[in-house]
């Protein structure tokens, strides 16, 4: 009712009670005239005021309903007993009300004004009971770790990674490669691939399963294979990387960890595009699910990322030149390096460190290098023939040798 509403109520009411049947229906029409009300609802406040439910100075109706029983003493006394019981449901607190209430006063926990109305708490209803548990605040849980969402709250979400492609080196994406034959039934080999925005620096590492060993090795040798600081990580939602990565960089200020969005491959765009040009295209979509597969697989990367890095030459985007409506009409690329080259051109790494890669430079052997790998995926070929899909057998994970393990 609006304020107009009810000053008028209150300043006919007296007239109406004196008056006649007759009048009173010409008193309705009248105040149904004025405030725009139909009379069912006109006949009704008149009632309510005459039975005295509006205050007559304040001019605001009183609350309806029945008063109530349990005051903020009561709803004290009943939250001590539901601590006590460990903050359990209301249907298990109610038959020991009584007993709760025993144990805080021979514990001193209660007042005896409290205790006055102990009597009237253990009187409660389970659904008077129900309603006020409800409005306690719950308690926190003990648990540290919250599952997938634990992590996801902890890595920030970063679209356009790429942008840092012109900042600098240091900026890694990461992402997986399955080599599961078009079934995700038992175990497979996956490989972790590794690659700076800046140089195009690739490192790739091949594990048995995406389980938190598995990925902690392929982090472990394909980390071992970047001559370079690395300032931030950048994967997808691949909750065991994310964990991975996030647990090895704590406590440490100088490299930071961020996702991709949800779906979208464009937010690692960089590693997305080498998984089939640098993996599919040179091991194929065979299934691999066998540790010597795997160790044929690392032995293949070993000498393959010495190849890409060293000896292929890549395209490395420059500029967008977009016509009035923003669409991109053309491309325009950097003069193509292979991504050494673009280490040593790079003014973030050390002297020493360039000189590292000059010397691995001068003892490689490009064509030597091709020759080992064309023979080594041969016989991954061969091995996947001869097994037919083989048996998974236990063991340790074979770890190759590693060109970086000093730096």
């Amino acid at each position: 009712m609006e304020a107009f509403d009810m000053e008028l109520t209150k300043r006919m009411i007296e007239e109406y009670l004196k008056s006649s049947k007759k009048s009173k229906s010409e008193m309705i029409t009248q105040y149904c005239d004025l405030t725009h009300v139909r009379r069912a609802t006109a006949v009704k406040r008149f009632e309510r005021c005459k039975n005295g439910n509006v205050k007559s100075k304040v001019g605001t109706f009183k609350k309806r309903g029945p008063k109530k029983k349990y005051e903020q003493i009561h709803e004290w006394i009943i939250q001590r007993c539901w601590e006590l019981s460990g903050c359990v449901c209301a249907e298990k607190v109610h038959p020991m009300l009584r007993i709760y209430i025993e144990e805080l006063k021979k514990n001193g926990k209660v007042s005896l004004y409290e205790l006055s109305k102990a009597e009237e708490v253990c009187q409660i209803s389970l659904g008077t009971l129900k309603r006020i548990i409800g409005k306690f605040p719950k308690a926190s849980s003990r648990r540290k770790e919250k599952g997938n969402a634990f992590i996801y709250q902890k890595v920030a979400i970063e679209a356009n990674f790429g942008r840092y492609a012109s900042k600098g080196v240091g900026y890694v994406e990461v992402d997986f490669v399955e080599h599961n034959g078009g079934t995700s039934a038992g175990p497979f080999a996956v490989t972790a691939i590794y690659v700076d925005t800046y140089s195009q620096w690739i490192s790739r590492a091949a594990g048995l399963g995406k389980n938190q060993m598995s990925v902690r090795n392929m982090n472990r040798i394909a980390h071992a294979k970047i001559p370079f600081n690395v300032v931030r990580y950048h994967p997808d939602n691949d909750k065991t990387i994310l964990k991975i990565l996030f647990e090895g960089l704590m406590g440490n200020g100088r490299v930071s960890l961020t996702r991709s969005r949800p779906y979208e491959k464009n937010d690692n765009a960089h590693v997305e595009q080498k998984g089939g040009d640098k993996v599919r295209k040179l091991v194929g979509y065979f299934r691999y699910e066998t540790e010597e597969e795997v160790s044929l697989l690392n032995e293949i990367y070993k000498r393959a990322d010495l190849l890409d890095n060293f000896f292929i030459a890549n395209f490395k985007l420059k500029a967008r030149i977009k016509n009035e409506n923003g669409k991109t009409v053309k491309k325009v690329y950097e003069k193509p390096e292979a991504p050494y080259q673009r280490l040593l051109e790079s003014e973030q790494l050390e002297e020493e460190q360039k000189e590292k890669l000059r010397e691995i430079y001068k003892s490689l052997n490009m064509v030597k290098l091709r020759e080992e790998i064309e023979g080594l995926t041969k016989e991954l070929y061969h091995m996947q023939e001869r097994n037919g899909n083989g048996n998974f057998s236990d063991g340790n994970m074979i770890q190759p040798t590693l060109y970086f393990d000093d730096i």
